[in-house]
């Protein structure tokens, strides 16, 4: 019976460890045909946002070659990209604009280094969006930070407090547990 509600338990975490992780998503969704590329300087991988599928694997510092565009003049306009991180650190905007024109494309480049907090081996969205006057658009892309898991020093604080839990939840268990003959 024991052993029975111990691999229930174990079943129960590993479904709510597999139901909470994150999809893979790429793509744009809009009314006013934009499109987005980046190309990584460092490593030389470029990703259209409109066909990009799985994971894509990022330095953690490196500069990025961005081009925007959409089908039509703009005129008024306004937008932002983001990035999603994982909890606890929530959203981080890496630039946003607004204003007035009749061009229908933008280029240029930004410069990144996350901090060695954010985990390595784990999915980022990192997320767009552009409205003017003739639609909007929303895009998306899933990234990882290439490296081990042990290369952010929050692995091994929580490494830690997790055997200093279990040994504390082991400790005040024990005289609960009595061998039964």
């Amino acid at each position: 019976m024991k052993l029975l509600r111990v691999s229930m338990a174990g079943a129960a975490f590993g479904l709510m460890l597999v139901g909470s992780a994150p999809t893979a998503v790429a793509g744009i969704k809009g009314s006013n045909g934009c499109q987005a590329t980046g190309t990584w300087r460092s490593t030389g991988v470029v990703v259209d946002a409109a066909t990009a599928d799985g994971v894509i694997a990022i330095p953690r510092a490196d500069t990025v070659d961005w081009q925007g565009s959409v089908a039509a003049a703009t005129g008024v306009y306004s937008g932002s990209v983001w990035i999603e991180l994982p909890p606890p650190f929530g959203e981080v905007e890496v630039d946003s604009w607004a204003g007035n024109s009749l061009t229908t494309s933008n280029a240029g480049s930004h410069e990144y280094d996350l901090p060695s907090l954010v985990p390595s081996g784990v999915e980022i969205t990192v997320a767009g969006e552009h409205v003017d006057q003739n639609g909007s658009c929303v895009g998306s892309v899933t990234v990882e930070v290439e490296g081990g898991a042990f290369d952010s020093p929050l692995t091994i604080a929580s490494l830690a407090g997790t055997a200093v839990t279990g040994a504390g939840l082991a400790a005040m268990l024990r005289p609960m547990i009595r061998r039964v003959v």
